[in-house]
């Protein structure tokens, strides 16, 4: 099993009219292509985590890459796990409000995780809740 971590930064604000149909496209290719994960966005930044097989979550992340509706997009961390993390998820997502904390939405999320892909998660959200 493979996962990979990123951070991106919208071009522009996202309607919630614009994520469901982004969360909708996420979800049919990820079913087709047997990734889950998660999707959490705090109107400045999207924090993404797939998992499944290495080369499908390697040409979606090359995909999201191309996608014009965001920039700035950081690996944060890939590599090989154990188990999947988020087995039920086919694009599980999450909005933090402009006043919310990242760390308490990503905490929710992480429950049921392995210990060291929780601590990864919730490092990542504390230092975003740092920077804003």
């Amino acid at each position: 099993m493979y996962r990979l971590v990123y951070m991106s930064t919208p071009k522009r604000p996202l309607s919630r009219e614009d994520l469901d149909a982004m969360l909708a496209a996420a979800t049919r290719n990820n079913n087709r292509n047997g990734i889950t994960g998660i999707l959490i966005q705090d109107h400045k930044r999207f924090l993404q985590y797939l998992e499944g097989n290495e080369d499908r979550v390697e040409e979606t992340f090359a995909r999201i890459s191309l996608d014009k509706r965001h920039h700035a997009i950081f690996r944060l961390k890939s590599g090989v796990i154990v188990r999947r993390q988020f087995p039920g998820w086919s694009m599980a997502s999450k909005t933090v409000d402009q006043s919310g904390s990242l760390t308490n939405v990503v905490r929710e999320l992480v429950k049921a995780c392995d210990r060291d892909v929780a601590e990864e998660l919730l490092n990542f959200a504390a230092a975003r809740d740092r920077a804003t």
